[in-house]
């Protein structure tokens, strides 16, 4: 699945942050706050420490959590939807369509997040984009921290183009 190598073989301390458990290249930099407890240092892999939210910051914050997920969730569903594990309701495809061509900005999303379809509430779809209007509150609409995403709605839009 990736191409970095397994840190349970190389010896290497694996990143804190994603769930890929990929190997750090780094001595722990960055520092957490967890609600309870002291202050600790994490060490983040190469996409981590370049993708997220907060890379500026000298230590992690709340949308850098968010943003870990929505990527995972995106890469997954991408995944299902090109094996063909996962079939999205039209109304899904649609609303990708209209994501796609939207100029994301906070209140864009947040407003496209309020749609009462039943069936675009029911879908994988909208947990995806759900942590985006959090994540906009730090990056811009063009940063690489919304790749994932992105690419995940392009697909969706390319489909609902056709039909």
């Amino acid at each position: 699945m990736s191409s970095y190598p397994d840190p349970s073989t190389t010896g290497a301390a694996a990143c804190d942050l994603c769930h890929y458990r990929r190997p750090t290249l780094h001595p722990p930099a960055l520092a957490v706050r967890p609600p309870i407890g002291p202050q600790r240092q994490v060490r983040l892999c190469a996409p981590c420490s370049e993708d997220r939210p907060g890379r500026r910051r000298r230590e992690l914050i709340e949308e850098d959590f968010s943003w870990q997920m929505m990527s995972r969730q995106a890469h997954d569903l991408a995944d299902a939807y090109t094996t063909g594990r996962w079939l999205p309701y039209d109304d899904e495809h649609r609303w990708a369509l209209g994501l796609a061509r939207t100029y994301w900005t906070r209140a864009a999303l947040e407003a496209a997040l309020r749609d009462p379809n039943p069936y675009l509430r029911a879908g994988r779809l909208v947990r995806v984009v759900e942590p985006l209007p959090r994540i906009l509150s730090v990056v811009g609409p063009g940063d690489r921290a919304l790749r994932p995403v992105q690419a995940l709605l392009d697909t969706l839009a390319i489909r609902s183009a056709r039909s």
